[in-house]
């Protein structure tokens, strides 16, 4: 039966047919089984709530990992069982779970699906091309340089949503060119589910992201850095932090494009450099080709100026917010914080409000329209609702509770506390028991929300301790939920846990061991 005719309850599936299908389909039911049974003893150590806790994590990111269960449901894992365990009420868990960071990041989906809609990611995405041509190799350097551009001036969570919706576009092109296979032939875990993407657009969808993650740890306006500063009091300041991170970043940057090459894109030979080579044939009229294809979709309309102008405006306040190098709009009102998600859902309510066309103006200079009819607004409801990667979001959404759930259960002082020293002399365990954790819970968690949750906890331990747990929180590359690009890019891409952590590895490993360099080098001058 075919995937698309499948509906929940159509029987026989060709799994129930075929005995040996049958029990390749089902060893995650078994694992679902086996997990939770291996990992209890777990339970019956101390401190009872830390255990508890711990039991929890392990069995949440191992289904998740392994993709083991539909990750929008394996997500309500905590939702459930943390009241249970008496961690924390399920009030203070189910606020945990969406926090002004999460609608930031749904602003951010807003912004791509109205792109997508107004096509405006075509007409950006022919620009492009018309930069790089058919190489994947330059397209990558492109969006590497381009991502990290925005998310250093604006948000790396903007820069990742934007310019993945280009770069999606592009590779749809260059599908069409016969340049590249867009979607792998493995099956989904799922009937009728999404294809997964093949391994050239896995390596490009993942430089979006990777490069605003690296680009924003030497920013001084954008976050964590500026929640890492607030964590010590404000004793090491934003451009401290962006001067200890430069040379990472920097370094991290070339290391992660030389490593997609080589895993993604074929750099070093391979199967998919033999795949890459038989289609390059078709690159001879590829540029004249998506010229035209750019000719036929006419000059730039209503419908897409409005939509960059609207980015652009989006892009200009949430720079503007709370800078830390200057006044930002957010001190107006000294009485209440303004978050991301004010100037993110304030602009995502003009994509929903705003027409995509003049018509409606000629109403409200009592001229009656040319053509009658309702004005389509620049962002419909249902194509938010068939384009946004719900799953991802809600399994981000675990990943923030994991933050306030160590904190709540006292996993965090537990730690500060072992890590306490009576003496302020440098601690060589220390730091690298620091940097290990923070390179830990960045993987598990978005970095601003454990700066936001753990650091002010992490910092009573002492410098040589809470410094390198601080900078090595910009080490979130091992996961979709260790930042909110990450969710973005894979919620977007269809890109999974394991491919992730393929693609992050050695830049988790290059950055954990530069970052801790780089901070031991320069501890004495930022604190």
């Amino acid at each position: 039966m075919a995937a698309l005719d499948y509906k929940p309850g159509d029987i026989p599936l060709e799994e129930q047919d075929d005995r040996r299908l049958f029990c390749k389909y089902h060893y995650k039911g078994a694992l679902l089984l086996f997990i939770p049974i291996l990992l209890a003893p777990i339970l019956i150590g101390t401190p009872v709530l830390i255990c508890r806790f711990i039991y929890l994590t392990l069995c949440l990111y191992l289904i998740y990992i392994l993709n083991l269960m539909a990750r929008g449901a394996a997500a309500f894992i905590y939702m459930v069982f943390i009241p249970i365990a008496g961690i924390a009420s399920s009030k203070e868990i189910s606020v945990s779970y969406y926090t002004d960071l999460i609608f930031f990041v749904y602003s951010g989906i807003f912004m791509g699906i109205m792109m997508d809609s107004s096509k405006l990611s075509e007409r950006l995405a022919y620009i492009v091309i018309s930069l790089v041509g058919g190489s994947l190799k330059f397209l990558q350097i492109f969006l590497t340089i381009a991502a990290a551009i925005v998310s250093i001036l604006v948000n790396p969570t903007i820069s990742a949503a934007f310019w993945m919706k280009i770069s999606q576009a592009v590779m749809v092109e260059y599908d069409t060119a016969g340049l590249i296979k867009l979607n792998s032939e493995e099956k989904p875990y799922e009937v009728g589910a999404k294809p997964y993407p093949t391994r050239p657009v896995i390596g490009i969808y993942l430089t979006c992201c990777y490069a605003a993650s690296l680009a924003a740890s030497l920013s001084p306006i954008v976050n964590p850095n500026g929640v890492i500063s607030d964590g010590f009091g404000g004793s090491l300041k934003v451009l401290e932090i962006a001067m200890l991170m430069a040379g990472p970043a920097l370094l991290g940057l070339v290391v992660m494009i030389f490593w997609l090459q080589v895993l993604f894109l074929g750099l070093l030979g391979g199967s998919v450099k033999r795949d890459l080579a038989e289609m390059a044939g078709a690159k001879a009229g590829f540029k004249q080709a998506a010229a035209e294809r750019k000719q036929a979709l006419g000059p730039w309309g209503i419908y897409p100026i409005l939509a960059l102008s609207l980015i652009l405006l989006m892009f200009v306040l949430v720079a503007t917010r709370k800078p830390r190098i200057f006044t930002g709009w957010d001190s107006i009102n000294h009485k209440a914080e303004s978050g991301l998600s004010v100037a993110g859902i304030g602009m995502s309510i003009l994509f929903f409000a705003i027409p995509a066309n003049y018509i409606f103006c000629r109403y409200y200079v009592c001229r009656q329209p040319e053509k009658e009819g309702p004005a389509n607004s620049l962002l419909s409801w249902k194509a938010v609702n068939n384009n946004t990667p719900w799953a991802e979001i809600f399994m981000l959404g675990a990943a923030f509770s994991f933050s306030y759930s160590s904190s709540a259960c006292g996993l965090n002082t537990y730690l500060a506390d072992s890590m306490s020293s009576d003496t302020k002399a440098f601690n060589m365990k220390n730091f690298i028991c620091g940097a290990l954790l923070g390179t830990l819970w960045t993987t598990l968690s978005p970095a601003t929300t454990v700066a936001k949750l753990a650091l002010p906890t992490m910092v009573t331990a002492g410098n040589s301790f809470s410094l390198p747990f601080a900078t090595a929180l910009h080490n979130q590359f091992l996961l979709p939920v260790s930042s909110p690009a990450n969710t973005i890019i894979a919620g977007w891409g269809n890109v999974r846990p394991f491919q992730f952590l393929l693609g992050g590895s050695i830049l988790a490993l290059f950055m954990f061991c530069t970052i801790a360099g780089f901070t031991i080098l320069f501890r004495t001058t930022v604190l």
